[in-house]
C-alpha cells in the first residue's frame, strides 16, 4: 500500500518545532535611470505608429540594463514587457516634463509688431 505524504506513518506523534523563523527583509536595490527620447520617425520608420520613443540606462550596483520604452496606439511598452520598472519610470518623466511646459509662463503678444 502506497502512502501519500499527508498520510502519517502509525506509531508516530506530530512534533512540535516551535514558531518559525521569518527572514529578514532585504531592501530592495535602487536603480537610478538615465532617459533619452530618441525621434520615433528615424528609428521605426515612417509608416510607425510610435508617437514616443525613449531609450532608457537602469543602474543598480554594478550592473547595467537598457531599455527601449515606446508609446504606440496600444499604451506604453518596454522590450522586456509592459510590467517593466522602466515603463513606469519613463511615465513619471513625460508626466512631470507636459506639466511643467503647461504651468510655464506664456509669451504673450504686444499687439504692435506690426506698428513699426
Amino acid at each position: 500500500m502506497k502512502r501519500f505524504s499527508s498520510q502519517k506513518k502509525p506509531g508516530k506523534k506530530a512534533t512540535f518545532k516551535g514558531p518559525r523563523q521569518s527572514r529578514q527583509a532585504v531592501p530592495p536595490e535602487s536603480s537610478t535611470y538615465k532617459f533619452e527620447p530618441l525621434n520615433p520617425w528615424l528609428m521605426c520608420g515612417p509608416d510607425t505608429t510610435v508617437t514616443e520613443l525613449w531609450k532608457v540606462r537602469e543602474r543598480r550596483d554594478k550592473e547595467t540594463r537598457y531599455h527601449l520604452v515606446y508609446f504606440d496606439r496600444y499604451g506604453w511598452y518596454c522590450e522586456h514587457g509592459a510590467a517593466c520598472e522602466a515603463v513606469a519610470e519613463v511615465r513619471r518623466i513625460v508626466r512631470t516634463v507636459r506639466t511643467m511646459s503647461a504651468d510655464s509662463p506664456r509669451r504673450r503678444s504686444t499687439g504692435d509688431a506690426g506698428k513699426r
